[in-house]
């Protein structure tokens, strides 16, 4: 369960745990997430540039390894960082960011997969990246359209940090506050975290905090202190006077928790070190007697949690023992959400129950790509001039050069030493355009339209160029082998993307926001499903079609293909148990 709050200049979140605890979190902002993409991003670019240097000597087969190392750079980045270390990359834990499900649970693969699939729109300039980052401001949980799709948002989560052992001193005679309890948790929350903030950060949110509670404390001045001191200065001497006053206005509460705190001391040390002893490794490190004792220790903590809200405990102290009985629930749960489908058990049933389930945005994808595509052929044979509006200068000099009259000539010619980076770069390629069309989706269908049509048009009109060249036959011959696979694939990515979009159309009973978390997991299958396709097709698009191998036997490995695909889409997984037993179902990610 959860609910939206705003703290001071934080919006915060609240959620319940299964064990019926509270827990809050603070919502990264827009400026704190940007700051970590930078970040990562510089990591990505300075990775590549060493990979291009160690490769740059090593000939064709040093250029293929550069395109795979390019797109998994690209698309495997943060997915694998988020996987390896609970919802953070390198940037979002230098910034101290995590990922979590808008439930509370922990970040799964499946999660991690769609938000980074549709970061690719949060990423475009122009209106799709405006789209993005206005999502981030004006939605209540600092949602981009990833987040949206995948269910998750991204909180402030230093890690853990210290536990504080006692409370401020209770004395009466240390007066009345002059902050409200809002403007001192703030404060308190500041002062809590600064250790942890780069010094440019730290001068920022520390002058945004004192210009909220200056007018509280009667302009620039605070008790004697320079007028010119640093914002982060006065807050520190700000939060030292008010905390006995804060304790006093609380009265025996306070002592309750400073007891409490003295109390639980080694057990909460004990605790953090089997939570640290986890995030290295899971729960699989421990020995069933560690298990034993988390599970205990863990229990003990959200109990602490609780009475120290009912003790009415410091800001500080408060946010410690939150944030270390958060780190343990993730943990806990993170452990428990592992359950994947087996690799062969997906191909042989869930992928083909999956097309079967979704064949109608397949169908209309298929409608998408291959109506444009004719329309496309018939335009440039009716109007040949319409095929240098279209096509770039290299295929019109290549159509025009090829020999006339024989199926057998070479639509391109590949030596075998560059066989591999052929393969590579347009395996990279397609599956990018494939990625590209889900994403799309997002954006009502628009994407995944716009996609499927300018794929149709330019393939139409490729034909139609060599058929009015008398050497339609030539480039059937090079596409045939592959092309069944690859446009297949993306009828299958595309039938992904416009699924996401009638989220945002049509979603039903559901809010759009349910309807979209809902249907990403459902179609994420298909998506799977068109990148298997595409890494075959770009082995046999690489090595198979231009080989000197006779039209006639690609045309029959195309042929066989096609047959095998519709028996595999056709017959596969089915049985007693197929496709009506659930609309949404976990996938396996690209």
């Amino acid at each position: 369960m959860m609910g939206d709050t705003r703290a001071g200049l934080h919006r915060r979140v609240s959620l319940e745990t299964p064990e019926h605890v509270k827990l809050e979190y603070q919502l990264a902002d827009l400026g704190s997430r940007a700051a970590a993409l930078a970040l990562d991003l510089a990591i990505i670019v300075a990775a590549l540039l060493l990979v291009a240097l160690v490769f740059r000597y090593a000939g064709a087969l040093g250029q293929a390894v550069l395109y795979i190392a390019i797109f998994f750079a690209m698309w495997g980045y943060f997915l694998f960082f988020e996987a390896v270390w609970d919802g953070r990359t390198p940037g979002k834990r230098a910034l101290g960011l995590r990922v979590l499900h808008d439930g509370g649970e922990p970040l799964s693969f499946q999660g991690s997969v769609l938000r980074n699939l549709i970061r690719i729109v949060d990423l475009q300039p122009g209106v799709t990246g405006m789209a993005g980052a206005a999502s981030i401001l004006f939605n209540r949980r600092a949602q981009r359209l990833g987040d949206l799709v995948a269910g998750t948002i991204v909180v402030r989560d230093a890690g853990g940090g210290e536990m504080f052992g006692d409370e401020a001193p209770t004395d009466g005679r240390a007066g009345r506050p002059r902050l409200s309890a809002e403007q001192f948790a703030l404060v308190s929350g500041y002062v809590a975290r600064r250790a942890g903030l780069e010094p440019d950060v730290r001068s920022r949110v520390a002058a945004s905090v004192w210009d909220a509670v200056r007018a509280a404390v009667g302009g620039d001045g605070l008790g004697g202190l320079d007028s010119e001191a640093a914002p982060d200065t006065r807050l520190v001497r700000l939060h030292d006077d008010e905390a006995p006053r804060h304790a006093a206005r609380q009265g025996g509460a306070s002592l309750q928790a400073a007891a409490m705190a003295r109390e639980r001391r080694e057990a909460w040390a004990a605790y953090t070190d089997l939570v640290e002893k986890g995030r290295a490794g899971g729960l699989d490190r421990f020995s069933e007697a560690e298990v034993r004792a988390f599970g205990r220790l863990y229990r003990g903590v959200t109990a602490d949690l609780a009475r120290a809200r009912t003790y009415g405990a410091s800001p500080g102290l408060l946010e410690a023992v939150e944030r270390w009985a958060g780190a343990g629930h993730n943990l806990l749960y993170r452990a428990k959400g592992r359950a994947t489908v087996p690799l062969g058990g997906w191909i042989a049933r869930e992928l083909p129950r999956a097309v079967r389930r979704h064949r109608r945005p397949v169908l209309l994808a298929a409608l998408l790509l291959f109506g444009p595509m004719l329309a496309s052929y018939a335009a440039v044979r009716d109007w040949p001039a319409r095929a240098r509006a279209i096509m770039p200068a290299e295929m019109l000099a290549r159509a025009e050069s090829t020999a006339r009259g024989d199926i057998n000539a070479s639509y391109i010619d590949v030596d075998g030493a560059a066989r591999p980076v052929l393969s590579s770069a347009l395996m990279t390629n397609n599956v990018r355009v494939s990625f590209f069309a889900f994403a799309g989706g997002v954006l009502a269908g628009a994407g995944t339209v716009l996609i499927l049509v300018l794929n149709g048009v330019m393939l139409g009109a490729g034909f139609g160029l060599y058929a009015n060249n008398e050497v339609l036959g030539v480039i059937l011959a090079f596409v045939f082998p592959h092309g069944v696979m690859e446009l297949t694939a993306i009828c299958l990515a595309g039938g992904a993307g416009l699924g996401l979009g009638s989220a945002l159309l049509v979603p039903g009973r559901r809010t759009r926001r349910e309807a979209l978390r809902e249907r990403g997991r459902a179609f994420l299958s298909l998506v799977g499903g068109s990148v298997l396709l595409l890494i075959v097709a770009g082995l046999v698009e690489g090595f198979y079609s231009p080989s000197g191998l006779p039209a006639v036997a690609k045309f029959a490995f195309g042929g066989a293909t096609a047959l095998l695909l519709a028996a595999y889409f056709g017959f596969a997984g089915r049985g007693s148990d197929d496709e009506p037993r659930a609309e949404v179902r976990a996938a396996p990610a690209p």
